[in-house]
C-alpha cells in the first residue's frame, strides 16, 4: 500500500531543529502530521575497561536540571558519523578513543521526530582534555557497569539513550 507526501510546510525553525507538518494521501484519504525535524546524532558510551565507564552529569535546559547521561551530539552538516562521535567525545569528556565500534542506528521518538541516533562503543581511551560548548554545563563521572545497572534500576539514570545503550552494551557485547 503507497503512502503518498503531498505537501511539506514549515511551522518553525528554531536553533537545533525545526517543525514541519507535512499531508499525506493513503488510498483516498489524506492526513496532516507535524514532524519535528533533527539532525542526525551520536550516542558514545565510553568505556575505561569492561566494567567501568564514564558518563557525564549534564544541565538540561528543557528538564530545567541536571542528568546523567552518555555523550551524545548532533551530527553537524556534511559530518561523518564517526567524525562525530570522535568530536563530541573529545569535547564532552576529552578522550580519544583509539577503538571505536559502531553498534546500531535507532529512533528515540519515531512517533513525531526523524531523528536518527547512531550508538558507539569507545575503548582504548586516552585523555587529551575536554574542550565542551559554551553552553554546556557538564561534569564527568566515573563509574562502575555495576552501579550504573543500579542506578538505572534506581531510576537515577532515566535518559533513555543512556538507559539503552548501557543496557544494550550488558546483554548483547560484554564478553
Amino acid at each position: 500500500m503507497s503512502i503518498e507526501l503531498v505537501e511539506v510546510k514549515e511551522l518553525f525553525k528554531g536553533l537545533r531543529f525545526s517543525v514541519e507538518r507535512r499531508t499525506y494521501r493513503f488510498l483516498d484519504k489524506m492526513f496532516s502530521r507535524d514532524v519535528v525535524v533533527f539532525p542526525e546524532s551520536v550516542v558514545i558510551l565510553p568505556l575505561l575497561t569492561d566494567d567501568k565507564l564514564l558518563l557525564i552529569k549534564q544541565f538540561r535546559p528543557a528538564l530545567n536540571d541536571y542528568i546523567y547521561e552518555v555523550p551524545a551530539g548532533v551530527v553537524e552538516n556534511g559530518e561523518d558519523v564517526r567524525e562525530a562521535a570522535k568530536r563530541e567525545l573529545l569535547e564532552e569528556l576529552g578522550y580519544i578513543a583509539n577503538e571505536l565500534i559502531e553498534i546500531g542506528q535507532f529512533y528515540p521518538t519515531p512517533g513525531y521526530s526523524c531523528e536518527r541516533m547512531h550508538f558507539f562503543i569507545a575503548k582504548k581511551l586516552e585523555y587529551v582534555g575536554s574542550k565542551p560548548e559554551p553552553y554546556e554545563i557538564i561534569q564527568p563521572i566515573t563509574i562502575s557497569l555495576d552501579d550504573a545497572i543500579e542506578m538505572i534500576v534506581k531510576g537515577v539514570i532515566n535518559d533513555l539513550k543512556t538507559v539503552a545503550i548501557i543496557l544494550y552494551y550488558t546483554r548483547f557485547i560484554k564478553k
